[in-house]
């Protein structure tokens, strides 16, 4: 059975291999996955960009998970809003532990864009602040792709919330 964004951050406790393993399945190659609360928004650009966003939390909380609090459908099929609580110990002996607000939309039946709002000064406390702009900056400037992704050959033109 092909894995879902469940598998991947549905409160089970993975390795970074076992994740790598769930993106290529999970993930539509025009992922997108957005973090609008940071001082600095994140915009995370194509599958190659979100794993790699995914790798970087689980550099630091290597056993990260979470907890479906809430589950609450919307208008669109093919969009939820999810509550959450995740978190886990830092690779430092510090413990991440965050709440997550997320909409989930799926495309061809794989995660296509998810925005999730949490408190940033958790993600600051746990990453180290620096570390974590430095990090997030690197990923959309070296591995986010022209969107859509599956597009890229074909002139485009950005929605207005990816052009901004």
């Amino acid at each position: 059975m092909a894995k879902t964004i469940g598998d991947a951050v549905g409160g089970q406790l993975t390795t970074l291999e076992e994740q790598r393993q769930i993106w290529p399945q999970a993930l539509h190659e025009d992922a997108i996955w957005e973090g609008p609360m940071f001082e600095k928004p994140v915009q995370f650009i194509g599958r190659a960009a979100v794993g790699r966003f995914f790798e970087l939390l689980l550099s630091v909380v290597p056993r990260f998970s979470t907890k479906v609090v809430g589950y609450y459908p919307t208008a669109e099929k093919d969009t939820i809003i999810i509550e959450s609580h995740g978190g886990g110990p830092t690779k430092d002996g510090g413990q991440y532990t965050q709440r997550y607000f997320s909409i989930i939309t799926n495309r061809d039946g794989l995660a296509f864009r998810m925005r999730e709002y949490c408190n940033p000064f958790q993600t600051y406390k746990a990453f180290g602040k620096a570390h974590w702009e430095t990090s997030t900056e690197a990923i959309m400037r070296e591995l986010n792709a022209p969107w859509p992704v599956s597009q890229a050959a074909d002139p485009i033109t950005l929605p207005p919330t990816l052009a901004a």
